[in-house]
């Protein structure tokens, strides 16, 4: 049994076998987006997912044993690697939306410029929903302004008010919200701060070092923001 509220330096595969079985309130994680990967491991087309989808496939599995039923699901995504994991978690679980994160920007593109990304949002069982009716599954959050040049910026990490929203709208206080790629620890970092508890793993060690210096310098409560209205009243 894994202690809460820490990130492991850990392969997630063996850490989520020390998880106890139906414990998992929430997942919220951002996996690689395997672009570029082959099944000789050299860099190449991403069409080739000899490797990647052997390892979705179990960890989708394990995911099933973790959470429990009404439990809900993000993964963030993009277009090129959103087809094959599709039909790998349809296998698990009920996909119920493809969010649509709106970066109300522009990145890099060869010919149309990238301007944003998927949310795949999932369910495990039956759930009633946890937020408002009238949310959209077009979501306008602004990203991280990478010319930022901080060693400690994960390259791909997530606005805190996207991650506040997923947690927001897929948890409860006191729910235990897990993360497989904790990256520099933003989701830990929200959960702690909105009254959730969390299990994390970062592979990486220097990622993972800094994850668990921003978290502790995370304080329990925050001020209040337009985010309290997606908390459901229980």
């Amino acid at each position: 049994m894994l202690e809460l509220n820490k990130i492991y330096n850990m392969d997630c595969m063996d850490g989520m076998k020390k998880i106890d079985s139906n414990m998992i309130d929430c997942i919220i994680t951002d996996p690689p987006y395997c672009i570029g990967t082959t099944s000789n491991g050299l860099t190449a087309s991403w069409h080739d997912n000899n490797l990647v989808i052997p390892f979705f496939k179990e960890l989708f599995s394990e995911w099933n044993r973790v959470l429990k039923n009404s439990s809900s699901i993000y993964i963030n995504t993009d277009w090129r690697t959103y087809p094959f994991l599709y039909p790998l978690l349809y296998n698990y679980f009920t996909i119920k939306n493809c969010i649509v994160w709106d970066y109300e920007w522009i990145k890099a593109g060869s010919h149309y410029r990238f301007s944003h990304e998927f949310i795949i949002f999932a369910i495990k069982g039956e759930q009633k929903r946890k937020f408002s009716a009238s949310e959209r599954d077009v979501w306008r959050i602004k990203p991280i302004n990478f010319t930022n040049k901080n060693p400690e910026l994960h390259p791909t990490r997530k606005p805190d008010d996207l991650v506040r929203k997923m947690v927001l709208e897929g948890s409860t206080k006191g729910d235990v919200i897990l993360d497989v790629f904790m990256g520099s620890g933003t989701t830990g970092i929200i959960a702690k701060q909105e009254g959730r508890n969390f299990i994390g793993f970062e592979i990486d060690e220097s990622m993972f070092n800094v994850a668990n210096r921003r978290i502790g310098e995370t304080k329990y409560f925050r001020k209040l923001n337009v985010f309290d209205r997606y908390e459901k009243k229980t």
